[in-house]
């Protein structure tokens, strides 16, 4: 008896068991799509055609063989704070070179209420921490409307500052530090007693590839700097079927992290073209090639292990009034909808960091606006998709396309 209750028992688990697999399991984390406004998703495209403008212009300026990284969407929010206050020609200029001037000082509020918490819980497996700050020296009258809105659609924190030099530095550092999860540290040495207004935006990405590299498949390779010396590099290696996208400039793939809500496009030159050429093309068209143009291969992707860290400060002025933005840097600016004290934008800083490697990839970037008073002074082939050469990385949202980080890797 007992051998048939027991051998009873064994059938009944096991056709539990066979339910239970027979039943499709809820994933609950399984990629949807951020549901936007069009007017919403208008600025999400202008947004990118930022990120182009921004990339292609500091391209320009910045020393020819220098790694660039930075988050133009991070530079862009922490200027449409900025743009709140503005009033009259200095606000057209800003949203003008913003790519924002056909969207209401409204909507694009409205648009980073929505984006924010948006971009940050598309995917639980994926860390996306969007922070903005807004600080202010004690003897300023801020006026209330600006604060509210900065504090309802940016979910800014508001803050009194004694921009004292360096005890102010260790405030903000602090502050940048523990956004970024410590990944940038030191963000100013001082903060000038001229300055009376600080806005920050600090982004944090950290994300897990979809299907992760194995170490053991690591080789080490020569990579060809942008000058056409060489060095020595540890490239991951994966075989799998991918999109693939083959232009007669460069050729791109993308890889997923977590659920797929993110992505990172590689965009490779072919051999014998200049990354900076293929920099200057960048724009809409172009880049929804690279995303979205390819056809499945079987591929051979070798990619290397890396980190980069960017910094631009007057450079990122220099850029920004290239770009058209040039009331705002002088004292005939006008930004009485922040406060009465007449005020100008007198240090931009931008810091972004990333760390590439077989588990995935962590980033961060921070943007600082500093504002001082007027009268101060101012498959059917096998593709090999070896980047062993200087390459365009990003960082995107899926749904909504956002690119969140944007990259140029010319040398090791």
């Amino acid at each position: 008896m007992f051998t048939v209750l027991f051998i009873a028992a064994i059938m009944m688990l096991s056709n539990q068991s066979c339910d239970s697999i027979d039943k499709p399991q809820k994933d609950d984390n399984a990629r949807k799509n951020i549901e936007l406004t069009e007017t919403q998703k208008g600025i999400c495209r202008t947004s990118n055609e930022f990120t182009f403008d921004f990339m292609k212009t500091l391209a320009k300026m910045e020393d020819k063989n220098v790694n660039m990284f930075a988050s133009p969407f991070s530079l862009q929010t922490a200027l449409a704070m900025t743009t709140e206050g503005a009033v009259g020609d200095t606000k057209d200029e800003m949203l003008k070179a913003l790519k924002l001037s056909d969207f209401s000082q409204a909507d694009i509020a409205d648009f980073y209420k929505a984006i924010i918490p948006a971009l940050q819980n598309v995917d639980k497996k994926t860390v996306m921490e969007i922070a903005n700050s807004f600080w202010a020296k004690e003897s300023i009258d801020i006026k209330k409307d600006y604060s509210a809105i900065l504090k309802s659609n940016y979910y800014a924190e508001c803050e009194k500052l004694d921009f004292n030099g360096k005890a102010a530095a260790k405030a903000v550092n602090a502050w940048c530090s523990k956004k970024t999860h410590g990944m940038i540290n030191h963000v100013v040495d001082e903060v000038s007693e001229d300055q009376m207004v600080a806005l920050i935006n600090a982004i944090y990405f950290n994300g897990e590839w979809s299907e992760p590299f194995r170490e053991r498949s690591n080789y080490d390779t020569e990579f060809t700097n942008h000058d056409g010396s060489t060095k020595t590099v540890t490239l991951m290696r994966r075989d799998d079927d991918m999109d693939v996208y083959l232009g007669e400039e460069a050729r791109s793939l993308s890889l997923p992290y977590g659920n797929h809500a993110y992505v990172m496009t590689i965009i490779l030159p072919e051999k014998g073209v200049d990354v900076d050429d293929v920099v200057t093309k960048l724009d809409t068209e172009t880049w929804r090639k690279y995303r979205y143009g390819g056809r499945d291969y079987e591929v051979t992707l070798s990619f290397p292990k890396f980190e980069t860290e960017y910094t631009a400060s007057d450079l990122c002025i220099k850029t920004l009034k290239e770009m058209g933005m040039k009331k705002a840097f002088t004292r005939s600016a006008d930004f009485t909808g922040i406060s009465k004290t007449t005020l100008f934008i007198s240090q931009v800083i931008h810091k972004a960091r990333v760390k590439v490697n077989e588990k995935g990839t962590e980033a961060a970037a921070v943007s600082y606006i500093g504002m001082e008073l007027t009268s101060a002074i101012p498959r059917q082939e096998h593709i090999v998709f070896k980047v062993d050469r200087p390459f365009i990385y990003a960082i995107s949202e899926v749904s909504t396309g956002t690119i969140v980080f944007m990259g140029v890797q010319k040398k090791f």
